[in-house]
């Protein structure tokens, strides 16, 4: 990595893709700054602080199984101590006994703190172009 910060922020967000998948709240803490903003599809739609969001995702977290993200067309940009990394993405799990897929966007935006960079802004939506699929979906 020597002193790469697009490798390093590379990885972080692939270490945001992996706590998510495996729903672990530890690691997420350790990835965002305590006064993170979160704009998500989890209501409220704007959490002000990652404490207030980890309360909500707890709950989210306990209603999904089997979460899987796969992200591509990942943009990097760093300007001095600000950075952030655009993405697409497909998520899939199962929830209350469906299959659900959905296609989006997130943006994650870091600052650097000292020596560390931390999450502190995460916008997350669904693609308005493809709606989600529910397995079991029939057309009327």
């Amino acid at each position: 990595m020597r002193n790469n910060p697009r490798e390093h922020l590379l990885n972080l967000h692939r270490q945001h893709v992996t706590a998510w998948e495996q729903k672990n709240l530890d690691h997420l803490r350790e990835l965002y700054s305590g006064e993170a903003v979160v704009f998500n599809i989890i209501p409220p739609a704007r959490f002000s602080d990652f404490k207030t969001f980890e309360n909500t995702l707890q709950q989210y977290f306990a209603q999904m199984k089997e979460l899987s993200i796969l992200t591509s067309n990942i943009q990097i940009e760093v300007h001095g101590g600000v950075a952030w990394i655009t993405s697409q993405y497909l998520m899939a799990y199962h929830q209350n006994g469906q299959f659900v897929r959905q296609n989006g966007r997130w943006t994650e935006i870091y600052c650097l703190y000292e020596t560390d960079w931390k999450l502190t802004h995460l916008h997350s939506s669904p693609d308005p172009l493809e709606p989600s699929f529910q397995e079991g979906d029939e057309d009327s």
